[in-house]
């Protein structure tokens, strides 16, 4: 009878651990890719691209030549147990270069362009969602573009790469 119990006793000890295994995996199964509208979960935030659409200039910016401006709407809420700090850097526009077969990516123009465009710097309380405006010098001749944010801790380790990936239309065809 004791080897009896023994045994039910492993066989719920090993239930119980995996139990304990699927629900420790479901975090990692997070959507880490997405497109227009979806929203993507980071250990930190969620955030949506909500559209994108690439124009010649955008007010009265102009990109260097043979470029073009990627205008692109996020809305970032923050999900995290305190306020976090964010930088409009924290996301990158992403294309594959089609002579090295590399992804190559921009950072957000450094100026501000229009008080619709996320600030270079700035917090977000918890629970505080914000929407703006980041927008990118891209090459012209491109139109798949990714929208990137790279988790990034304090003690120097990097988490989970999120991807939007989208088609970008010119402004007149997306309004």
């Amino acid at each position: 009878m004791k080897l009896r119990n023994k045994k039910w006793m492993l066989v719920a000890a090993m239930a119980v651990m995996m139990v304990l295994t699927a629900c420790g995996d479901s975090s990692s199964e997070e959507n880490k890719e997405g497109r227009i509208g979806d929203v993507l979960h980071s250990e930190f935030f969620d955030f949506t691209v909500n559209s994108v659409y690439i124009c010649d200039t955008y007010e009265e910016y102009t990109p260097e030549a043979d470029h073009k401006l990627l205008v692109s709407e996020l809305t970032i809420k923050n999900t995290f147990n305190e306020t976090i700090p964010m930088f409009d850097t924290d996301f990158q526009a992403q294309w594959i270069d089609k002579d090295d077969q590399k992804n190559a990516f921009a950072n957000p123009v450094e100026t501000m362009v229009s008080e619709d465009q996320l600030e270079s710097e700035y917090d977000l309380a918890v629970d505080e969602e914000k929407t703006g405006l980041l927008i990118f010098e891209v090459p012209k001749d491109f139109t798949d573009f990714s929208i990137v944010y790279l988790e990034e801790f304090d003690n120097g380790e990097t988490g989970n790469l999120y991807e939007v990936f989208f088609t970008a239309k010119e402004a007149s065809e997306s309004m």
